[in-house]
């Protein structure tokens, strides 16, 4: 809707000029399109929005609606995560919350850039990063009760426990998302090195 709305303003102007040019100066008609067709395209870049994070960029694409969506909802976990870290008393949980946090965003900051890859990154989105937010708020809210009866001390402890095992779910699934990049490292690197025998046995 936006796009269209951006062509018929710039469609609109180019027509105006082009009436103006030709039929109000009698400037040639080559002339006269040729100067409409480029105030044409330079108001389509003109009034084009600027890309946020990539947003532009992924409604374009097929299915963009649901993917800017998954976006939306990982960056509201990732904003309730922090928000519950806050809250965290225990030292050794705040730290490893902090690291499932920290390896969230930079998933998160990684697909903003690739959002080509997004798709490949729906169990993360729906689960994993989903799970995360949802214990670590449960965590805060049992922790703030007060309580210390066995049943309470068991799932502080227990959720303690998960967050490790998570983190370690997010950094496969991002070692999987980059797969490609790691391949193509791997290849420049021999690719390095046979290079370099190749000039000592030049020598």
């Amino acid at each position: 809707m936006k796009d269209t709305k951006r062509m018929l303003t710039a469609a609109v102007i180019a027509a105006l000029l082009f009436l103006f040019l030709f039929l109000g100066m009698h400037w040639n008609l080559l002339v006269a399109v040729l100067l409409s067709v480029g105030v044409y395209i330079g108001f389509l870049i003109l009034l084009k929005p600027d890309p946020e994070n990539g947003k532009m960029y992924v409604e374009s694409m097929p299915g963009g609606e649901e993917l800017e969506k998954l976006l939306k909802d990982a960056r509201k976990d990732l904003a309730a995560m922090e928000e519950s870290i806050g809250g965290i008393r225990d030292s050794h949980v705040q730290r490893d919350a902090c690291m499932l946090h920290g390896t969230g965003k930079r998933i998160l900051a990684y697909l903003e850039e690739n959002p080509d890859k997004i798709n490949l990154a729906r169990r993360f989105f729906t689960y994993y990063l989903d799970t995360a937010a949802s214990l670590l708020e449960r965590y805060v809210d049992f922790q703030d009760t007060g309580l210390h009866s066995g049943e309470v001390a068991e799932i502080l402890q227990k959720t303690g426990e998960a967050l490790p095992v998570l983190n370690d779910a997010f950094e496969k699934q991002f070692t999987n998302l980059m797969r490609g990049e790691l391949l193509d490292t791997e290849v420049d690197i021999e690719l390095l090195k046979n290079t370099l025998k190749m000039e000592e046995g030049m020598k």
